[in-house]
């Protein structure tokens, strides 16, 4: 019987080690990992690889979207390890977010063997593609066992996920992994986990650009920027110089604090109150912006479009467009260098006008008026450039696509799915890395309460302004508020929460504000800074922007602009 033990866990010492060397020779070096029985041998070999990086975290959902984080931050594939049952269940948030923005999150759920599935056997459930539509690659491994043919099925297996870390292709993947018991490896093999870096497959891909050259041609072009992964733009920039073109940025592109003339900030504003302009075409640049003003200008426009994206599935919201080039932006751009411009006079300098006369309302406007917009853009103007503010989606989002026209930081936000759930620990991910402050709602911030943990078990420091209106804020801007009778408990759901007793619970400094206070963030240091806001107000203060922009662009616009 002892004879028997020491064979398995030979077995199982050799094909879990192989898998976590392999993962790190192909560039995963941090693992988040839920506690759990089954998933040991997993979490045994990652704590005694000799490099790997763990962060133990004990609720899943919330350590699927630190893993992000980490992401988000590093540009790397980042592994999660959980044990068998519900447990993998809560991934699946995190990886449809991962799937949707394109993240290489490495998802390792271990199992019961296949003789106790669909037998009763207790945190037992069929995890067999259980993330089939929010995958690239998925596989169920094979127990462990002695023949030589398993330990070639695990380097394929490394092989072929690994295309998935990097690219046009990236995003997650995941590896179910049944295991018998005994469930604890060799601690002492620790050669098996010797670290040897192998050469990564890298993509390449000619794609011809002259028909874009074509649309060059006709002139009065335009570019649209969304989120671009972090790509390096100095090529796009470059280009739009020399032909004069505006390059309407969308806050994720991370391109509105760059020092060019042709960088326009206020896109999201302007379009709301003026879409009578007809381009000769439009490069549309990453992913969709946050913008819906833009995006339904997009969707309205004749004129044709091109997407620009290093993608094997194209973006094609809000409108398919005429002409997908899968390459990086830079890539692009640098084929075009040579291209000579085709000048309209008058045709930049139309909108850079107007995107100073909308920059100096919205300025004026914060100078004058105290609501949840407001705060936002004096608070984000506190920030340096090599600070991360990471925003809540709802409303922090779209505050930061209008209010964001002069800041130094770099803005992040999950804004594959949309979701609110895991924004927290996605910010507390980003936080080993960075310095961060998130900027989030109330529901939001309480939906991923658990994500605060990690304060404790890490030591992270990071502010975290809670916008607290008592409620889901941004269904007052939609139709559903004129149901006065139902809006406020199906929508408004007021919680009626006081975070200070949050604050308390995970270790973090706190302090409590109220709209029209004088608001300082503090240099260092764990912070929950709680502002007290009213949803109607935020409403009215909108829209009086909405107004104060659209009579200072007709008032120009009648004045002395138009475009040639």
């Amino acid at each position: 019987m002892v004879r028997g033990v020491t064979v398995k866990n030979e077995q199982l010492t050799k094909q879990v080690y192989q898998t976590i060397k392999g993962l790190y020779d192909y560039g995963v070096h941090e693992v988040v990992i839920s506690p759990g029985s089954r998933s040991t041998p997993l979490a045994m070999a990652c704590e005694v690889h000799p490099q790997m990086t763990t962060y133990i975290h004990p609720d899943e959902r919330s350590a699927a979207f630190f893993a992000l984080g980490l992401i988000k931050a590093t540009k790397k594939p980042v592994a999660v390890i959980c044990t068998s049952g519900t447990a993998a269940s809560n991934y699946m948030p995190a990886v449809s977010e991962a799937y949707i923005s394109r993240m290489p999150l490495v998802v390792m759920t271990s199992d019961r063997p296949h003789e106790l599935r669909n037998v009763g056997a207790p945190q037992a459930i069929n995890q067999v593609r259980m993330f089939t539509n929010f995958v690239n690659y998925e596989v169920d491994f094979p127990v462990a066992d002695d023949f030589q043919s398993s330990h070639d099925f695990v380097d394929a297996v490394l092989l072929q996920a690994s295309r998935y870390f990097s690219g046009p292709e990236s995003g997650p993947v995941h590896f179910n992994m049944p295991f018998r018991e005994p469930l604890i490896p060799d601690l002492s093999a620790t050669e098996y986990l010797k670290v040897e870096p192998k050469s990564q497959v890298t993509y390449q891909k000619m794609v011809n650009i002259e028909p874009l050259r074509q649309f060059i041609k006709r002139g009065r072009g335009m570019i649209v920027v969304g989120d671009c992964q972090n790509e390096d733009l100095s090529q796009l920039l470059l280009f739009a110089a020399i032909h004069h073109l505006p390059v309407f940025a969308d806050p994720l592109s991370h391109l509105r604090h760059q020092d060019s003339p042709y960088i326009l900030s206020t896109g999201d504003t302007l379009f709301k109150v003026y879409q009578n302009v007809e381009p000769g075409y439009i490069i549309r640049v990453g992913k969709p912006v946050v913008s819906k003003a833009m995006n339904r200008f997009l969707a309205a426009v004749s004129a044709p479009q091109i997407l620009v994206q290093n993608s094997l599935k194209p973006d094609t919201f809000p409108v398919v467009p005429d002409m997908h080039l899968e390459m990086t932006a830079n890539d692009c751009f640098r084929q075009l260098a040579e291209e000579s411009p085709v000048l309209s006079p008058g045709w930049f300098e139309f909108f850079a006008h107007l995107n100073a006369v909308v920059t100096n309302v919205i300025q004026q406007h914060v100078h004058t008026v105290n609501d949840e917009g407001t705060i936002f853009a004096r608070l984000a103007g506190q920030l340096a450039a090599d600070e991360v503010l990471f925003l809540g989606n709802s409303m922090p989002i779209r505050d930061c696509d209008t209010f964001f026209v002069g800041g130094l930081a770099k803005p992040y936000c999950n804004r594959g799915a949309n979701g609110i759930d895991g924004v927290v620990s996605t910010a507390m991910g980003m936080a080993v890395h960075k310095k961060v402050t998130l900027v989030i709602g109330d529901i939001s911030f309480f939906h991923d309460m658990n994500g605060l943990i990690m304060k404790k078990l890490e030591g992270l420091d990071i502010r975290i302004i809670v916008m607290n209106n008592n409620g889901g804020g941004i269904f007052s801007y939609l139709p559903q508020k004129k149901e006065e009778l139902l809006f406020e408990r199906l929508y408004g759901t007021p919680l009626d929460l006081d975070f200070e007793h949050t604050a308390k619970l995970y270790g973090f400094n706190y302090q409590r504000y109220e709209t029209y206070d004088n608001i300082q963030l503090p240099k260092d240091g764990a912070h929950i800074i709680e502002i007290l806001t009213n949803r109607q107000d935020n409403v009215i203060a909108h829209q009086e922007l909405t107004e104060k922009v659209k009579d200072a662009v007709h008032a120009e616009l009648s004045f002395n602009y138009a475009a040639e």
